[in-house]
């Protein structure tokens, strides 16, 4: 594999995987945002929008662009964790709102400018360090925060705790809801970025642009867990995931195989992940339950014996306090 056909899979890849981070967030506390696609389609629109038709500053941009990110996440807050719809239902539905304001806002029409090109493209995508483009030094950043967050704060370890059993963690003292909010803002804000950098990165915006990234997303959400020990969510094993995803649908478009077989990877590749994460997990609480039940049984037997030794040392009392009492006698 050649200089070139690493930078290429790198550059190409690094919007999927700001996507799969921004999922991997709800994930760990045990919500599904699948909405990831249509705000990223959203995000983008409204971005080509303010930089084109109202020359507002890129700073600016950025700053609202994320806050529509971050309204994303509060309906799917207020859908999921205050009505108590099932996450997959209630972001799905936002997901589909959110696709038809981008038709809406776009007119159903590409947007595109010579204004998506300069400064703002260069500060998003278009600069390059290496021959890496800007966008993948961004998700190493993200990557890295996360992982730290996840494995090395309270903040994390409460995540994988109410992602494990909600319930549980709640009796515990942990403030369920409040992560599960927070975390759904942080995938809104994340997929807004995603949508920023895809602007950039093709200097156009077109509504339904984002549902390419959510299988995509998930498939290396996924995978990722499968990469360590813990069989865990985790943002380093997500990064992995993405690139060796991407290096086989890189692979397949270099053969010349059919448009169609990406897909068809990225699916078998989630179908994959999730088995084994899931067998791993029924080998673990096999396991678990097993020396669970050895223990239990252990107890018991040392309580029988106790119990078998009582007897016999009340008897030997009762033989010796009579045979000392005939003695007398």
């Amino acid at each position: 594999m050649t200089k070139g056909t690493v930078t290429a899979i790198a550059n190409n890849y690094a919007i999927s995987g700001i996507a799969a981070i921004a999922i991997l967030l709800p994930l760990v506390t045990g919500i599904f945002d699948v909405s990831i696609g249509g705000n990223i389609s959203l995000s983008s629109v409204i971005c080509a929008s303010l930089l084109i038709h109202l020359h507002w500053p890129i700073a600016i941009v950025l700053l609202c662009t994320l806050g529509v990110g971050a309204t994303i996440g509060l309906v799917n807050s207020f859908v999921v964790v205050v009505l108590r719809i099932p996450s997959l239902i209630g972001t799905l539905a936002v997901a589909g709102i959110a696709d038809s304001l981008s038709i809406a806002f776009s007119g159903n029409q590409s947007i595109s400018s010579p204004a998506l090109i300069g400064a703002f493209g260069n500060a998003f995508s278009q600069l390059q360090l290496g021959g890496f483009s800007i966008s993948v030094l961004y998700l190493l950043v993200l990557v890295i925060i996360v992982d730290v967050v996840l494995r090395q704060t309270a903040t994390g370890r409460y995540s994988y705790a109410v992602g494990f059993d909600p319930e549980v963690s709640r009796l515990a003292g942990v403030r369920v809801r409040g992560l599960q909010v927070w975390t759904l803002v942080l995938s809104g804000v994340l997929g807004a970025f995603a949508g920023v950098i895809l602007t950039a990165h093709v200097a156009s915006a077109s509504p339904n642009s984002g549902d390419t990234y959510l299988l995509p997303a998930f498939a290396a959400v996924f995978v990722g867990a499968t990469q360590f020990k813990a069989k865990r969510f985790n943002a380093l094993g997500t990064l992995i995931a993405v690139y060796m995803l991407g290096t086989g649908q890189y692979g397949l478009v270099i053969a010349g195989a059919p448009t169609w077989t990406p897909n068809l990877f990225q699916g078998v590749a989630l179908i994959a992940a999730i088995g084994l994460t899931h067998l791993g997990s029924s080998r673990q609480a096999d396991n678990e339950s097993f020396f669970r039940l050895k223990k239990i049984t252990k107890f018991r037997l040392s309580i029988s014996s106790g119990k078998k030794s009582d007897q016999i040392s009340t008897v030997s009392e009762v033989h010796n306090r009579d045979g000392s009492s005939i003695a007398h006698d």
